[in-house]
C-alpha cells in the first residue's frame, strides 16, 4: 500500500533521514518506533508532503507520489494528525470536522456519522469551540477531523501523548477498528510500547534516521527494547 525507497531528508546541514526504507501493509498498523530525535516525526512529514524529501521516494497503491502536495495527498485519501493536534479552537467541534470534507473523493458535504459512533462525547459537545475540549477530547477531534475526509490511509503521530488512560483506550479501539472494519493502512508514530503492543501489527525501529528493525509486533522482544527503544 505505502513503499518509501532511499528517502533522504535534511535540516539545515543536519542529516535527519538516511537511506530510509519502508513498507506498510494494506489494511494493517505499522508502528513507527525509535528514541527522541531519529527521525519519526520528519518521516510523517514527509509521507504527507509537507517536506519534500532531498532525495528518496515514496509510492501509494503503486503510484508514485514523491513529488504530490499535501493537498493532492489528501484528495488520494491521506489523513494526518500531528502531533500536538492542531486543532482550531476557536471554530466548534462541528466546525473542525466540517473543515476535512472538502477533500473527500465523494464531495460529501455530511459528516459520517461513524465519527460520533468512535467518539460520542463529540456529539455532545459538537457546538462547543475546540479550545474549551480536554486534551483527550482534542485528540479525538482532531482524529475525527482527519476520518472526516474518507481516507485509505492515516498517518498519526504519537496520539497517546498526555492522554488520560480512559481516552487512550479509546483511541486504541478507534485505530483497531480504522484497519479492521474501514479498510484504512495505519501508519502510527509511538514510543509507549503498550499502546504500540495494543494496535499494531508491525513495527520499525529506527535509529539516526535509518530503519535498523522491522518485524510483527508480536515478536518484539526484550532484547530489542533494551537496544533501540529504552533510554
Amino acid at each position: 500500500m505505502l513503499r518509501v525507497e532511499h528517502l533522504e531528508q535534511f535540516y539545515g546541514e543536519s542529516h535527519i533521514l538516511r537511506d530510509l526504507n519502508l513498507d506498510a501493509g494494506r489494511n494493517a498498523c505499522t508502528c513507527i518506533m525509535g528514541r527522541n530525535g531519529v527521525g519519526k516525526t520528519t518521516l510523517l512529514k514527509c509521507l504527507m508532503g509537507l517536506l519534500p524529501p532531498r532525495s528518496g521516494s515514496v509510492f501509494f497503491d503503486g503510484e508514485d507520489i514523491t513529488r504530490l502536495s499535501p493537498g493532492d495527498r489528501a484528495r488520494l485519501g491521506f489523513g494526518y494528525v500531528p502531533q500536538g493536534r492542531q486543532i482550531f479552537p476557536l471554530l466548534t467541534v462541528r466546525e473542525n470536522l466540517e473543515l476535512g470534507l472538502a477533500a473527500r473523493r465523494d464531495a460529501s458535504g455530511r459528516i459520517p456519522d461513524f465519527i460520533f459512533d468512535f467518539f460520542p462525547a463529540l456529539a455532545d459537545m459538537a457546538n462547543r469551540l475546540g479550545g474549551d475540549l480536554s486534551g483527550g477530547q482534542q485528540q479525538q477531534l482532531a482524529i475525527g477531523r482527519a476520518l472526516a475526509i474518507g481516507p485509505r490511509l492515516m498517518l498519526l503521530d504519537e496520539p497517546a501523548e498526555g492522554i488520560q488512560p480512559n481516552i487512550v483506550n479509546e483511541i486504541a479501539k478507534t485505530i483497531r477498528r480504522m484497519c479492521g472494519e474501514m479498510d484504512i493502512t495505519v501508519v502510527l508514530v509511538e514510543q509507549k510500547i503498550p499502546f504500540a503492543r495494543a494496535i499494531a501489527d508491525r513495527y520499525v525501529i529506527m535509529e539516526r534516521g535509518h530503519a535498523v528493525r522491522d518485524g510483527s509486533m508480536a515478536g518484539l522482544d526484550g532484547a530489542t527494547i533494551r537496544s533501540f527503544l529504552t533510554v
